[in-house]
């Protein structure tokens, strides 16, 4: 799941943020409802919150990202703070355009094919600035840091 809020991104001094709830397998529909009302009942400006499912991610993205938080045990969910960054995802979704020319050309692109490529930009791990298994410090990190 991937939701965003239809707020302006363009305001100059606000910062907003992506944040990825992480499950080995996925969250139920219930699940991912509640966590996510919890942290948008809390916090303005996040623009993105997806259910990221751990097995379909790249492992080297993954490694990289338990070496960057000193290789944390967290349990399931988990949660990972990016800042959101419009130019990234224009240029992920330009590059899926450019990679699949001929999809694009015969309007083979789906809707979820642009989704996962926004969500890949959206959830760089190499740009992470938290990684939790507390939804609290996601909302007091966010609330500090705005």
């Amino acid at each position: 799941m991937f939701s965003k809020k239809n707020e302006n991104l363009d305001e100059p001094f606000q910062k907003w943020y992506c944040i990825g709830i992480m499950t080995d397998y996925g969250l139920e529909d219930e699940e991912y409802d509640v966590l996510s009302k919890r942290i948008r009942d809390s916090i303005q400006n996040v623009s993105v919150i997806s259910d990221l499912i751990r097995v379909k991610w790249d492992r080297e993205k993954l490694q990289s990202l338990n070496e960057r938080f000193l290789h944390p045990a967290y349990s399931d969910p988990c949660f990972i703070i990016n800042e959101f960054i419009p130019e990234d995802i224009k240029k992920e979704r330009k590059l899926l355009q450019k990679n699949n020319k001929w999809k694009r050309l015969f309007g083979f692109l789906s809707p979820m094919d642009y989704m996962e490529a926004e969500t890949k930009a959206a959830h760089d791990f190499d740009k992470s600035l938290l990684y939790t298994d507390d939804v609290n410090q996601v909302i007091q990190y966010i609330l500090a840091n705005s």
